[in-house]
């Protein structure tokens, strides 16, 4: 779908250093909002807006979305800088914003990773560590994102918004899902803090520049609560070799010469000063999430709402989503998982 016709054009070009007939690229990466490098011959810049078609209520908010990067560039946080947002419907039909772009890399997946030594993996990952554990540190409370969401049962929330989004798009029974849900309810433990949750804190999901974190990426998913939830996506996501049926199976840390899940954890331990205790419960809620979020791109993509996309991509989407709800299910995952 031509998203960059005549009209947005001229206003892009009206309210950045950007002249009309600038370029743009897609980004890979992300499955949810649509993600573009706009630029010409001096400048670039990155545009984020909703996918094409009919959308979930709540989700795909570019509005809520500028709040956040707007307060914690504010406050100093690894973000890009907010530059322009467009409500306008004159101008489209949906919202979209613009903001800086970071140079650097995003290591998405093991094949970029195999481009680092050992050495610069254990610095990017140190820095990635850092960096979540200065966004749980930061005192939301006190900032203009204090009314972001509901600051206590980050967990009930979470269940409860993916089961009811599930619910509302579903095309099939996953078994799996249904028993991970029950385990997850069954065993929710005290959140320690609040704090902000990015929601999906992966590597893929930062800019790295000179061995180092620049920038946290698509704050889709963001909201008030628990930070170990962040830490148990990291987690999730960090496979390794020896890992059976991983469902992150482009995972960048499959590349080899990371520090280990284990080193993760005690590292974040000491910057969050947080009891690590019920860590399973959160990685768990992680793979959980996961199958949700990859039920909603399958449902999305199947619909048409990202253009053609081959069929075979389709069935891979749809394949993913079964690969996490079985890890989420899984009764010993610390087990299986270390």
């Amino acid at each position: 779908m031509e998203f960059f016709d005549e009209k947005i054009r001229d206003y892009i070009s009206s309210n950045l250093d950007l002249d009309s007939n600038f370029k743009f690229e897609q980004f890979k990466v992300g499955r949810s909002n649509i993600t573009f490098k706009i630029f010409d011959n001096s400048i670039s810049y990155v545009l984020r807006r909703p996918p094409f078609g009919n959308k979930l209520e709540s989700a795909h908010n570019m509005q809520r979305e500028y709040k956040i990067i707007t307060e914690l560039s504010r406050n100093n946080l690894k973000v890009p800088k907010p530059i322009l947002l467009c409500v306008d419907k004159s101008i489209s039909e949906d919202d979209f914003y613009i903001m800086e772009f970071i140079e650097g890399e995003t290591i998405a997946d093991n094949l970029i990773a195999e481009n680092y030594s050992d050495s610069q993996k254990k610095k990017i990952t140190e820095s990635f560590v850092s960096t979540l554990a200065e966004l749980h540190t930061f005192n939301v409370l006190e900032s203009n994102l204090k009314n972001l969401g509901k600051h206590e049962d980050y967990v009930e929330r979470q269940l409860n918004r993916w089961n009811k989004q599930f619910r509302a798009q579903k095309v099939r029974e996953i078994d799996d899902l249904d028993q991970a849900t029950k385990l997850l309810l069954d065993n929710i433990p005290s959140q320690q803090r609040v704090s902000i949750v990015h929601g999906d804190y992966r590597l893929d999901n930062v800019r790295i520049n000179n061995n180092s974190v620049a920038a946290i990426v698509d704050w889709e998913l963001c909201t008030l609560g628990d930070p170990l939830a962040d830490l148990g996506t990291v987690i999730a996501s960090w496979s390794n070799a020896d890992e059976i049926d991983t469902p992150f199976i482009y995972s960048p840390s499959l590349s080899g010469g990371f520090p280990s899940r284990k080193d993760i954890i005690t590292l974040y331990e000491k910057k969050s000063l947080l009891n690590i205790s019920e860590i399973e419960f959160y990685i768990r809620l992680s793979f959980w999430k996961h199958a949700m979020i990859m039920e909603g791109v399958y449902v999305r993509y199947s619909l048409g709402y990202y253009g053609n996309v081959d069929k075979k991509d389709i069935e891979a989407f749809g394949q993913s989503t079964l690969n996490f709800a079985k890890k989420a299910s899984t009764k010993n995952l610390l087990k299986e998982i270390f």
